[in-house]
């Protein structure tokens, strides 16, 4: 048991994923833990009434109505926590209550074999600051970092880091089924950098369409991203429909200047991931059937 001062924690949507996650982790710390489902023995409310912590761990589009039904039954000395991917409606239901609150969001999926080495983003937005320092230390004693901000500046980074990179990944999935390319056949002309762009799609479209769905409609800032987005899309059509070979190499030689260091460290970095996936890929054609 860590120096948190609680011992009981529920979990709202224990029988998913990440709350089959999170039930193991916070066991594995030594707490007892409850949890509710849509078939479990335990309602929504009978485990808010047993439990110190009440985590939800629920799909995205149902976040705000489940904690709204659930916090008259919450309790002044509890602490209230949710792992939802958009932070402002979420924890601005859970406040409603007169409980703590911490808004958190693991920047990381179910299938981790730990939280060692990943993010997690809290919002604290009423707990004092020791009781704080317990949840933090809680997951950093396991090796996760911890980035704090405010449930505006999460949702407002997650329409670049989720919005507009997944959205640009559903696209081009989109555009290849419209297209008709075999991606089978595609494979076998592949650059190392395409077939590493093929996984990453095809891992996006392995998920579950209706977070992702949610988490672009419920997003405030999307609209604006991905008409920014639309925008570039455009001025890039006209450059090539026009063979513009100026305007291309001055659009790009900015967006460089824009990346700046980055871009040579980015160069390291994924040139080691390219060779992880070109050796892994031979070591297993090489391997006896």
């Amino acid at each position: 048991m860590t120096d948190i001062p609680w011992s009981t924690i529920g979990i709202v949507g224990g029988k998913g994923e990440m709350g089959r996650f999170f039930a193991h982790f916070f066991q594995n710390k030594g707490f007892r833990v409850e949890v509710s489902d849509l078939d479990t023995p335990l309602s929504n409310r009978e485990l808010v009434e047993l439990s110190d912590i009440v985590l939800f761990s629920v799909p995205l589009h149902l976040a705000e109505k489940i904690i709204e039904e659930t916090v008259p039954y919450t309790r002044q000395n509890q602490l209230l926590m949710d792992v939802s991917s958009l932070k402002e409606k979420p924890v601005k239901a859970m406040l409603k209550s007169e409980a703590s609150v911490i808004g958190l969001h693991p920047m990381f999926g179910p299938q981790v074999s730990s939280i060692k080495g990943q993010t997690i983003i809290a919002c604290p937005i009423r707990i004092d600051k020791e009781k704080k320092q317990s949840v933090y230390r809680l997951f950093e004693s396991s090796g996760a970092r911890i980035k704090e901000t405010t449930p505006e500046e999460h949702d407002k980074m997650m329409s670049i880091i989720q919005v507009l990179i997944h959205f640009s990944t559903i696209i081009m999935g989109r555009t290849l089924r419209e297209m008709g390319v075999s991606i089978e056949e595609s494979l076998d002309y592949t650059s190392p950098i395409y077939r590493l762009e093929m996984n990453f799609i095809g891992r996006l479209f392995a998920q579950d369409p209706a977070l992702y769905g949610a988490i672009g409609m419920l997003n405030p800032h999307s609209e604006e991203v991905l008409r920014k987005l639309h925008e570039s899309f455009v001025n890039y059509l006209d450059i090539i429909r026009t063979k513009n070979l100026e305007a291309f190499i001055n659009d790009f030689k900015k967006t460089a200047n824009f990346f700046g260091p980055y871009s040579p460290q980015a160069m390291e970095e994924s040139g080691a991931i390219l060779d992880f996936v070109i050796n892994g890929k031979r070591e297993k054609d090489t391997k006896p059937k």
